[in-house]
């Protein structure tokens, strides 16, 4: 196999004497003799064979060829601690039905025995103990493999920049049935990625902010390529568009790669790698529940992997359900009002008996034998108890990959996906603010329910007469990608191209036509009823059951919206070792891309002319864009010592874009290595980064929801002082109606990356792998459109009046922010990580296994003339225009062992304390730390080709998730913590 293979395995197949071809052009040989081998430190991490053996020969010194046709579909063992080299192999080769061979006292070979004239229990009694060969013959050598922020293959220890893997088994031991599910307790995960844990608000997708920048400024990778958007937000990749059944392993560049994978790459990259090498067929079933019985959640998976002469073939297909958690059954998230556990009240002041403000202030609560009286502290309306917590979820996914070698030297691979997914996320019933919302509603005078004979403006109604508002979202997502790829003469080059389109739809039921209700509250000349113009009037102003049936119906509808993002790409790669530089091997990559985006958001009708009360109305919007893309990427050796166990080495890249719609940018890349021994490296680098505006944040329609903001003119200490707040506002108001739109004169967001950090793997200590990384990024010219900061600036000093409208008692009305180019950051922290792999005892092999992050500070300006603000170790919500929790530590634990076929893992999560602000004050509180521990323990049975039964349970502690008082949805952060409490699942997998 060329395309993989060729760049990653020594591969011979054809005759012996080939073999020392090969060995000699790997450039590994090294004389040795077969007695009296000395013993090697090794450090050989859980993976395929084919990888196995190529770092027990980076790590012997040891060269070795083997046909990877055998081996690359083969599981190896972890193998750590100081052993010959004979013993080694040992190891690594049991029970796989392979063996191996000394040629000329130098050259490692792998073979299976020749069974064809005798049993093969024994191959020292049978004389065909030499590789059976297939036809044909390939030659290579191997440099390296490919790494995701570098398009020069190389060894992954030999590189500049941090990556963390997380391989097949780190996620079949985290028990995660989606990609947010395991990527939310990754310790550079932080701020405001999204998932189902977010109800209202959310849109069943699931994003990764890495270092607590929004999504879209963290690329996402399937495989090293590009991928649509999703097809409604549009600013991200939807990761629910992602089985992770079918998934091999997730690199996480913790780097700004801008250079070498051009826009979004400001704070890192996510890159997914798909499965390819599998070999038989799997069933697997998955079953959990939370231990109070809700969130039961399922997931069927049928793989089909096989080989043939000069290729293979994956396929896979799984079907996921989650169940829906109820706010209401969770201690913390059940109402709205949570003073009680040191919170504030935040329950809506849109009551289900009406509630009147006078046109003197007066304000009053509709009785239920329809008279009024004063409003009372608690008069507001609890709508926890209607909300879903975590939306639930159906996913299915449909995968297939093949690939084949047309000739020695060029192969060919096609992949194509297919997923559909559906959630249903449940609201409260829709409020009603009649002198607040974008169309302004007034019940006239002699309207037939209007007690008081004059107009009255404000009336504040929770419609529970009305079913819950109910938000369904679907979303069906395809993908095809084709690949060639091949050697001529020193040069490895690719072309491939490959095609996404994100499809989107969201429905939102049981809301309140905006026009019917003006008709129905207006003059009793416009509306006389349904026999006569159709118009039923509406006793809004009464008490729960006053709106009948035949009003509901005469009021009620849905809003639709339907969207899509797509992007074609085609691309031409080139690389080449440069083999004859003074220091040593250098390496160059050169390459162009082509990309074409587009998007469009289209509202029915109704959304449209801003027709509903109840859900998000907008404009249409389309925009599509074509990009250009040159760049190189070069790694040279500056210097190395003489015995080759110091050296230091330079990375650079550069990559130009040229966008149709905002014009162009170049950004480089610099990194250097420095090996000080055998034991310690030093690295570090310099990006330069940008963020291409979103074709959404360029041409996206006006939109008008009512946000949850902070009025600093609720706040009587600021009556009179402000010079904004001339008079108290409503404190009991916490929702504000923003309308925010595109800007098409965006310019990118700029930034630029340090970072500079250490390995150590000291030989005294065989197994134990420590780094620590230091990184600092700069953004300038973020795109922002907070209205809460409009509405604070105009508050402290007057600005923005053409944006901030009230009313005559100095209640905000509006807010008007579209989105421009002001923002600033500034963020510093440090990675760390360790990992140690115990000697293996009788007892079996134990390993351990940390990592986390530290956030020094996390600058932020919304514009060149406002403070700056440390969010390090805050939480301010996204529903309130904020970037989330940025928790000053976040880490994992990890204990892992292995004996035969018991496999064990334990693992804790941690995030720190963070800090917030309670709504409708100037006081602060403190968010709890959190800490989790999740267990799971597996075996496997002697069932075919292996049954193994894995039993697991998340947070086996039931550690309740802290209180965050100003969180908007179920009094927590849902981003960071978790509601669910303990969860238990099982899993069986079935081989053939």
């Amino acid at each position: 196999m060329l395309a993989e293979s060729r760049a990653t395995r020594c591969i011979a197949q054809g005759i012996v004497s080939a073999w020392l071809t090969v060995a000699a052009a790997c450039g590994w040989a090294q004389d040795s003799q077969r007695s009296g081998l000395p013993s090697h430190s090794f450090d050989i991490r859980e993976s395929t064979l084919s990888s196995a053996l190529i770092q027990f020969s980076r790590q012997s010194n040891t060269p070795i060829v083997f046909s990877d046709r055998l081996t690359r579909h083969l599981p190896a063992p972890t193998l750590v601690g100081s052993l010959q080299r004979d013993a080694a192999l040992a190891q690594l080769l049991a029970d796989s039905g392979l063996h191996w061979e000394l040629i000329d006292d130098r050259i490692v070979a792998i073979y299976a025995v020749n069974c064809s004239d005798g049993p093969c229990d024994n191959p020292e009694q049978t004389s065909a103990r030499f590789p059976v060969y297939e036809p044909g013959m390939e030659e290579t050598y191997v440099y390296g493999s490919s790494l995701t922020g570098s398009r020069i293959r190389r060894d992954p220890n030999r590189f500049s920049a941090p990556v963390e893997v997380y391989a097949r088994s780190d996620i079949e031991r985290s028990g995660a049935q989606t990609l947010g599910e395991l990527l939310k307790f990754v310790p550079a995960v932080i701020g405001n990625s999204t998932s189902t844990a977010i109800s209202n608000g959310g849109d069943g997708t699931a994003t990764v902010t890495l270092r607590g920048l929004p999504a879209s400024n963290t690329l996402i990778l399937i495989n090293g390529r590009r991928v649509a958007n999703d097809g409604l937000s549009g600013e991200s990749v939807d990761l629910n568009s992602i089985s992770p059944a079918a998934v091999e392993r997730v690199e996480i560049l913790k780097d700004s790669a801008s250079a070498i994978y051009g826009s979004d790459a400001i704070a890192g990259v996510v890159n997914v790698i798909m499965k390819r090498d599998f070999y038989g067929v799997l069933a697997e079933t998955y079953y959990g529940e939370s231990s109070r019985g809700d969130l039961a959640t399922t997931t069927q998976t049928l793989q089909y992997g096989t080989s043939f002469r000069d290729g293979g073939l994956f396929l896979s297909a799984s079907h996921y359900e989650q169940e829906p958690l109820f706010s209401r059954d969770r201690a913390v998230s059940r109402s709205a009002d949570t003073r009680l556990l040191g919170g504030t009240d935040q329950r809506s002041s849109a009551t289900a008996n009406a509630r009147v403000v006078l046109p003197d202030g007066q304000s009053l609560i509709a009785r239920s034998d329809g008279s009024y009286r004063p409003t009372g502290p608690d008069d507001l309306f609890d709508f926890q108890a209607f909300t879903t917590a975590v939306v639930p979820l159906r996913r299915s996914s449909v995968y297939a990959s093949i690939n084949r070698d047309l000739n020695p030297q060029v192969t060919t691979s096609l992949e194509a996906s297919y997923l559909q997914t559906s959630a249903r996320a449940t609201l409260a019933p829709t409020p009603v603010f009649t002198g607040f919302e974008q169309i302004p509603l007034t019940v006239a005078a002699d309207n037939p329910f209007n007690d008081f004979g004059q107009d009255i403006v404000d009336v504040r109604r929770r419609l529970v007469e009305f079913p819950s508002r109910t938000q369904r979202n679907e979303s069906r997502v395809g993908r095809v990608s084709a690949m060639l790829e091949g050697l001529y003469s020193d040069w490895h080059w690719d072309m491939g191209v490959n095609w996404s389109r994100s499809e989107a739809t969201e429905t939102v039921s049981n809301l309140v036509d905006t026009e019917r209700l003006r008709r129905a509250l207006g003059p009793a000349d416009q509306c006389q009823g349904a026999g006569v113009d159709g118009c039923v009037p509406v006793a809004i102003m009464g008490p729960v059951g006053s709106i009948g049936p035949e009003q509901v119906d005469y009021l009620r509808v849905a809003g639709e919206t339907s969207g899509h993002s797509s992007l074609s790409s085609a691309a031409i790669n080139l690389s080449n070792a440069l083999l004859n530089l003074p220091a040593g091997r250098g390496d160059l990559a050169l390459g162009v891309e082509f990309r074409h985006e587009s998007t469009a958001k289209r509202p029915d009708a109704r959304l449209a002319s801003l027709g509903t009360i109840g859900a998000t109305n907008f404009e249409a919007t389309h925009g599509d864009r074509k990009i250009i893309e040159l760049y190189a990427e070069s790694r040279v050796p500056i210097w190395n010592s003489a015995s080759g166990g110091r050296g230091l080495e330079l990375e650079a890249a550069i990559r130009h874009s040229t966008y149709s719609d905002f014009g162009a940018s170049t950004n480089p890349k610099l990194g250097l290595k420095l090996q000080l021994g055998p034991s310690l490296t030093l690295r570090g680098g310099y990006a330069r980064g940008f963020r291409a505006p979103s074709l959404n944040e360029l041409y996206e329609g006006s939109s008008e929801q009512q946000a949850f903001l902070s009025d600093p003119c609720t706040q009587a200490a600021n009556t009179g002082v402000l010079p904004g707040c001339t008079q108290q506002a409503d404190p009991s108001r916490n929702q504000f109606l923003t309308v925010k739109g595109g800007n098409p004169d965006l310019e990118a967001e700029t930034s630029d990356s340090l970072s500079a950090g250490l390995v150590w793997i000291p030989l005294r200590i065989p197994g134990l792998r420590v780094s620590a990384d230091y990184w600092e990024i700069k953004q300038d010219d973020v795109v922002s459109s907070s209205a809460q900061f409009i509405v604070d600036q105009n508050a402290r000093n007057g600005s923005f009046a053409d944006s901030v409208t009230r009313d005559p008692l100095g209640n905000l009305v509006r807010v008007e922010a579209n989105n421009i180019n002001v923002g600033r950051r500034r963020i510093r922290g440090a990675d760390l990580g360790f990992s140690y792999h115990f000697p293996d005892q009788p007892w079996g092999q134990l390993s351990v296994t940390g990592n986390g992050a530290w956030i020094r500070e996390y600058l932020a300006q919304q514009d060149p003339g406002a403070n700056t603000i440390d969010l390090a170790g805050t939480f301010l919500d996204e529903a309130s225009e904020g970037l989330g929790g940025i928790p000053e530590w976040k880490g994992q634990l990890g204990l892992r062992w292995k004996r035969e076929r018991w496999h064990a893992s334990y693992d804790i999560h941690h995030v720190s304390a963070m800090r917030e602000t309670l709504p409708g004050s100037n006081l602060r509180r403190s968010i709890s730390d959190w800490t989790v521990h999740d267990l799971q323990l597996s075996y496997v049975f002697e069932v075919l080709a292996g049954l193994r039964l894995t039993m697991g349970v998340d947070n086996a502690f039931d550690e309740p998730a802290p209180l965050a008082a100003s969180a908007f949805n179920d009094n927590i952060d849902a981003r960071t913590h978790d509601l669910k409490g303990r969860f238990w699942y099982t899993r069986i997998s079935q081989r053939f």
